[in-house]
Order: C-alpha cells, then sequence, then structure tokens
C-alpha cells in the first residue's frame, strides 16, 4: 500500500511539538517546519504558521503545493458550548467563517474519509461544528453569544483560511481542535501577549504584566492548567 503524506498547519510552537511524534527539525527556512513518520509510516509535516488568517494562509499554500493526501489544522480552541470541557477534542465537520470575504466550510465525503483513514482517532472524537473568527473571544458572555449565534462547539482564528486553500487545491481537509479554555473560562487579555506573531511563546510581556497587576496571576494559573490538559490531548491524535 501506498504511504500517505499528512500535512498539518498549527498556529503555535507548543501545539506542534504537542502534535508531532519524535520531529525532525528543518532549517533555514523563514518559518519553523517539523518532519517525520507516524507508527504506520505515513509521513507528516508541520508547519508552525503564526496566529491569524493571513500565515494560515500562506502556510497552507506552501503545504497544499506539495499534493498531500490530507491537510489538517490542529491546535487549541476556545470552547463555546457549555459540555465542553478542557481538554476535550473535537473534529469539525464544518467551520462557519466569521471572517470577511471567506466562505464557510463544509466537509464532503472525501475530506470524511481521508480522515478517518489516516487519523484513526477520530473515530473517539466528538464532531460538529466549529467557527473562526478574525479576533480573539475572551468572555465567557462573548463565548456564549457566539455559541447561540452560530451553534458552533470550539472557536479559533485559523482553520477556515486552512480550509479554502486546501478547497482551492483539491487538497482533503480535517480540522481537529483541543479545548484550552471552556465556556466558561475568561482569558486576561494580558495573556495574549505570552505569545508571538510567529507563534512563539514570550514570557517576558507576561511577566511584565505580573509585575503591573499581581492578581493576574491568580487568573493564569488555572488557565495554565487547562492549557496543559489542551497540549496533551492534541498529543493523542497522530499516536
Amino acid at each position: 500500500m501506498k504511504l500517505k503524506k499528512i500535512a498539518i498547519v498549527a498556529a503555535m510552537e507548543q501545539e506542534a511539538q504537542a502534535i508531532c511524534p519524535a520531529p525532525q527539525h528543518e532549517s533555514g527556512k523563514k518559518v519553523q517546519i517539523l518532519t517525520g513518520s507516524l507508527k504506520n509510516n505515513n509521513s507528516f509535516k508541520c508547519i508552525i504558521s503564526g496566529i491569524g488568517i493571513k500565515r494560515a494562509t500562506e502556510a497552507a499554500e506552501h503545504l497544499c503545493a506539495e499534493k498531500p493526501d490530507l491537510i489538517l489544522s490542529i491546535g487549541v480552541s476556545g470552547g463555546l458550548s457549555v459540555g465542553l470541557e478542557a481538554g476535550s477534542l473535537v473534529a469539525a465537520t464544518s467551520i462557519h467563517s466569521d471572517v470577511a470575504g471567506i466562505d464557510s466550510w463544509f466537509e464532503n465525503d472525501d475530506d470524511a474519509q481521508m480522515r478517518s483513514d489516516l487519523i484513526p482517532a477520530c473515530g473517539n472524537i466528538q464532531c460538529g461544528k466549529l467557527i473562526t473568527a478574525s479576533e480573539p473571544v475572551l468572555t465567557p458572555e462573548e463565548k456564549l453569544f457566539m455559541h447561540e449565534r452560530t451553534g458552533a462547539l470550539a472557536i479559533d482564528m485559523e482553520s477556515i483560511a486552512i480550509s479554502q486553500v486546501a478547497k482551492k487545491t483539491g487538497i482533503p481537509f480535517g480540522c481537529i481542535r483541543a479545548v484550552s479554555d471552556d465556556s466558561k473560562r475568561g482569558i486576561p487579555p494580558e495573556s495574549l501577549a505570552g505569545v508571538d506573531e510567529t507563534g512563539k511563546t514570550q514570557l517576558a510581556p507576561i511577566l511584565k504584566a505580573i509585575m503591573k497587576r499581581p492578581s493576574l496571576i491568580f487568573e493564569l494559573i488555572p488557565m495554565g492548567r487547562d492549557y496543559s490538559k489542551a497540549l496533551k490531548a492534541l498529543g493523542k491524535i497522530l499516536a
């Protein structure tokens, strides 16, 4: 049987490291690239795109040019549905676009078949609608409104862009997200500075924010625990 190639876009460095088993690091690139093989000998190539639509689009275009058998958007997400706890995995059957000029995505038979064939873990993952937005949703009130308006289970800021590149190039697409903050968890705005635009973790801005507002640490500690649960869940997808 011919071995398959899986392409992955992950926005953040920590996501990619959690997802990819025993990766090799490609050097000399403008973006970080992780490559390797799975237990079934299928290969993977993961680009750490950085945050947002533009960077996700560029990463997906690079990967789809190499004609993989499947391209995946994998990473953490904000939970919108009350039933989803931190660490829950969700596979998208559709992605509502809250981004101007980009259409929503709906899984077709080829997408579903390739996702099922190449990612066996999907058989045990809850499926449903996700949403991609151009701005982070930080408060429980915003999350509730987003869920009631769209019916989406979880939210991210990249997947719809990757789906559009996949559709344009005829590559089957899948999206699997781990909830890092549930619907009742508020995200302090200061925490957004903990990741730069390339997806790398930055501690200095967080330490500066804590010095300015010491009570912030009591919000960050439980948030960090939930984020760790999400990263652990991501590690199960390709295992």
